[in-house]
């Protein structure tokens, strides 16, 4: 079994043997929608290439995106452990690979493993910590900042510099209105930075990008390299 996935590489050899007999390797495809608010969450998702976004949804159906997962870490940890329905939508930003499990199946094996409870307990502080770190962005940072931290995160989540993501989503992931992101893309293109066209970006001058993002970039991305070298 080839484990692209952060989270289920750090398992002990033990947790892993546990819980392979009912992980099945899946392809996610872009917009599939995995949970819908109040959706039982009955597997997670443990993405290899694919990048998973979770939204709230308001009452005037605007989508507010709150997080986004890839390889680094798994989709649904807290509602499946908890048995809880989900609470805002979860669908596919950018498709590719993923190993699923049963929810039922991975809550048995937490009640028999202190270390795969204390990862998973990890791992849902630092997707909560993404989630907080995300409120404070949206009010203090400019939007220049949050979309070229938007576009370092999905090239760190799908591990490529190339991938395809519209400008409808761009303009979910940072909160602004579609024509706000075409003139902040349009200028990060025309100074070489990324090249767009058609719903495919490709990251073509990351050090510069990496200038142009906030410090929640650096922020998030820490929270999850300190998981991979964190002892259960």
């Amino acid at each position: 079994m080839q484990l692209l996935n952060f989270f289920l590489s750090a398992l002990r050899p033990d947790d892993l043997a546990a819980l392979s007999p009912g992980l099945a390797e899946v392809s996610l495809s872009p917009g599939q929608v995995l949970f819908e608010p109040g959706a039982a969450v009955d597997s997670i998702y443990f993405p290899g290439s694919a990048c998973v976004s979770l939204v709230t949804v308001l009452s005037d159906g605007k989508a507010v995106e709150t997080s986004t997962v890839g390889r680094e870490s798994a989709v649904g940890l807290m509602d499946a452990i908890t048995d809880q329905p989900a609470r805002g939508r979860v669908f596919v930003q950018v498709g590719g690979s993923a190993m699923r499990a049963s929810s039922s199946t991975y809550r048995a094996r937490l009640r028999e493993s202190p270390a795969l409870l204390k990862l998973t307990l990890l791992h849902a502080r630092a997707n909560a910590l993404q989630a907080e770190q995300g409120v404070a962005c949206n009010v203090a940072h400019d939007v220049h900042g949050r979309l070229a931290r938007w576009l370092l995160m999905t090239q760190d989540r799908v591990g490529a510099d190339t991938f395809p993501l519209t400008q409808e989503y761009m303009a979910v992931m940072t909160g602004v209105q579609r024509s706000t992101v075409s003139i902040m893309a349009s200028a990060l293109k025309k100074a070489g930075v990324i090249d767009y066209a058609r719903g495919t970006v490709r990251i073509l001058d990351r050090t510069t990008l990496l200038r142009h993002a906030c410090e929640c970039y650096s922020i998030v991305g820490q929270q999850f390299n300190d998981l991979r070298t964190t002892p259960t």
